[in-house]
């Protein structure tokens, strides 16, 4: 029996326009696929990366629409087929265990998000800014190799996906029908990658960025200039980036220099937490969808 790679499903697929083009499912999964691959190669800032979360949430809500439905079960349960549905399972194990772990990155940006805004507020107190602010830049550092991994275990996901990992399995490729959910599927998992690495990229802030521009901040300030710090709100880097910037101001001329830097931190942090609150909204909402979907898959395996 001759095997198909996933590799070579992909690419059939990619020539293969849905066969049921005016189910509603259909259109709205091409819709919100199009949509967040527009806005994924765009620069990530907090409001598009909540937008994209939201947008993916919907997008597992369709797919599982499609893979409950009674024809997708029948073909998808098919003997020759079910190794096939066994990685999709391995795959959102793997999605499910990155998006926990994204999920717990944004709870500890959170946790040290409020301590910097309550020892700003106190200004005294058991713990000082910059202790707090020595916890926050040993947690940053860890960030980066944590993000490092996860960007690694994505790159893993998606070698599944597109077969690099050597494996093999038997569809009937003939079945349009079948061509159309395996495409769908693979464009879901793909978009997923993109939205993860989208809003990890987005809190591995080059330090050396921050640096340069804490530097230029600094030449400012000591000229009595400070028409800089709008010229860094007008789009300097994104949210998380101007956050760093305005803690590493405080760092370096204390909390006590000038209170115009002390309220530019306050504000900034007041900006992302809020922004972090919608992400792991989004995310939670995510990592139900994938459990649904794995449920979906496994009801699928048992029949």
């Amino acid at each position: 029996m001759a095997s198909t790679s996933k590799l070579s499903i992909k690419c059939q697929t990619k020539s293969i326009s849905l066969p049921c083009r005016s189910h509603p499912i259909s259109f709205g999964i091409e819709e919100l696929l199009n949509k967040i691959k527009t806005t994924a190669v765009e620069a990530a800032s907090a409001d598009t990366i909540c937008s994209e979360l939201s947008q993916l949430s919907r997008l597992y809500k369709c797919m599982d629409d499609l893979l409950t439905s009674s024809t997708t079960q029948v073909l998808m349960s098919r003997e020759q087929n079910k190794n096939w549905v066994d990685e999709l399972v391995d795959e959102s194990v793997r999605f499910l265990d990155i998006c926990g772990s994204i999920s717990d990155m944004l709870s500890e940006i959170k946790g040290h998000n409020r301590e910097l805004l309550s020892a700003l507020r106190r200004r005294k107190g058991e713990m000082s800014f910059e202790n707090c602010m020595e916890k926050y830049n040993c947690f940053r550092k860890k960030m980066k190799k944590d993000v490092k991994m996860l960007i690694g275990s994505l790159k893993q996901v998606d070698n599944m996906i597109n077969g690099g990992g050597g494996g093999s399995v038997v569809v009937d490729s003939d079945n349009h029908q079948l061509v159309a959910v395996i495409r769908t599927v693979i464009g879901v998992s793909e978009v997923t990658i993109l939205v993860f690495e989208s809003l990890l990229m987005f809190f591995c802030v080059p330090v050396s960025k921050t640096h340069r521009w804490s530097l230029v901040v600094s030449k400012f300030l000591h000229k009595g200039i400070v028409a800089c710090e709008d010229q860094q709100e007008n789009g300097i880097g994104n949210e998380f980036e101007r956050m760093d910037a305005a803690l590493t101001r405080l760092c370096k001329y204390g909390v006590s220099s000038e209170m115009r830097n002390v309220q530019i931190a306050q504000c900034r942090l007041d900006r992302l937490g809020a922004q972090i609150e919608c992400m792991e909204g989004g995310l939670d909402s995510i990592f139900r969808c994938l459990v649904r979907t794995r449920v979906s898959l496994l009801n699928i395996i048992s029949q």
